[in-house]
């Protein structure tokens, strides 16, 4: 009886000294320091001096990363090989696509960034491939005229069109296409960026809302056909290739959230090849996880467990719904994933009472950090400080 209680004695001793070392491990691992995000689109500037400024700005509030834009939709904002300039740089007309504006936006955002350590990611929004009723000039050699077979095909064998303010997508499933931007993120890696940010990185699930602008007289059911992608012979024939001829709703669903995550997949691999030093992957999701694999067949939940992306940026931009896709995100990250990996994006369009709590409720979930939309709502078009900007300073400056 001795022995066994000498035992016992020993092996709680034991457990106890393991358990002190491992929280003694566990104090000498810093957490990683929070993230603080602004998304700069590509409507934000124009010239040099608007990139300087706003960089300026944005280290001098105390973010620690901007998302800035240098592609819309197969246009870009820095020079490429593979897409024509973005006609915003030269004045805004589609006629001027593809004309060089003598500056690269890029280079300048990085260079103006590098003194404040501010860190600069290269954001692109991924299968946007062209936007608004007029084509572009044939010899910009853009993907709407120079690569029309790139395009979704809805349920009526109809090319997605875009609409005056909405997108054409390229089909994630085209081994064209993937290569196409796995180039994009090589070129993207020849510049001294932080990382590469992507958006619109899912199926256009919301096409029905802008359809009835291109098919003014379709029917309810009609214009539902015109917004189910894509149907194309390469996607029919890799489903039956995955499934067989007798494929059911949870099938397609799956067929197509595949063929999102490779693209995810491919960057992320491509990125590694290219810049074996740090360089983060990040992308913008939806906020309700769920409902973004359901009907955009973004599998934000799963890139973050299986590591393919370093963090995805939750857009949570609702005020009603905020806790709820919070936790929602949570569940689908995993607790760990959710503290290392996870940036939850917050709406600057909301009131500024709103902002502020939401900001401390990030905070409070543990997260990786928070991510501001965008730029345009803190500074004006002159870049000064707005009402919002004034107040959220002291809540983003360490």
């Amino acid at each position: 009886m001795r022995m066994v209680k000498a035992i016992l004695i020993f092996l709680l001793g034991l457990g106890m000294a393991a358990a002190l070392f491992v929280a003694g491990f566990r104090s000498q691992t810093p957490q990683p320091p929070p993230v603080r995000a602004l998304w700069v689109t590509r409507f934000d500037y124009t010239t040099p001096e608007d990139v300087r400024r706003i960089i300026e700005n944005v280290a001098g509030m105390g973010f620690t990363d901007v998302f800035f834009q240098i592609r819309g939709n197969g246009s870009v904002f820095y020079k490429s090989k593979l897409e024509p300039w973005a006609c915003e740089l030269s004045g805004g007309k589609v006629a001027k696509l593809g004309t060089d504006p003598g500056w690269d936006p890029l280079q300048t955002a990085i260079d103006t960034a590098r003194p404040s350590g501010l860190r600069v990611h290269a954001y692109m929004n991924v299968l946007p491939g062209w936007k608004g009723l007029e084509d572009p000039p044939a010899a910009a050699g853009q993907l709407w005229t120079a690569h029309p077979d790139w395009f979704m095909v809805d349920s009526l064998g109809c090319k997605m069109l875009p609409t005056s303010g909405w997108y054409a997508f390229i089909n994630p499933v085209l081994p064209d296409v993937r290569e196409h931007l796995r180039g994009i993120a090589r070129e993207l890696c020849g510049y001294d960026i932080a990382g590469i940010h992507l958006d619109y990185m899912r199926y256009p699930h919301d096409y029905p809302l802008v359809a009835p602008q291109r098919y003014p007289d379709a029917s309810k059911e009609e214009l539902a056909r015109h917004a189910d992608f894509s149907y194309d012979p390469a996607s029919q024939a890799g489903l039956m290739d995955a499934y067989g001829w007798n494929v059911s709703k949870k099938q397609i669903a799956q067929f197509r959230c595949d063929s999102i995550t490779k693209v995810v997949r491919d960057i992320s691999y491509t990125m590694q090849m290219a810049r074996p030093q740090s360089c983060l992957l990040t992308v913008s999701v939806m906020g309700n996880p769920v409902e973004g694999k359901a009907h955009a067949y973004q599998d934000s939940g799963a890139w973050v467990r299986q590591g393919l992306v370093d963090w995805v940026v939750q857009m949570n931009y609702g005020t009603k719904s905020f806790d709820r896709y919070l936790k929602a995100m949570r569940k689908a990250a995993g607790r760990r994933k959710f503290r290392s990996s996870v940036v939850v994006g917050i709406n600057c369009k909301n009131d500024i009472g709103d902002i502020v709590s939401q900001i401390d409720k990030a905070h409070a979930s543990g997260c990786r950090g928070i991510a501001l939309f965008s730029y345009s709502f803190l500074f004006d078009e002159h870049h000064q400080p707005t009402e919002k900007g004034r107040i959220l300073l002291s809540k983003i400056r360490p």
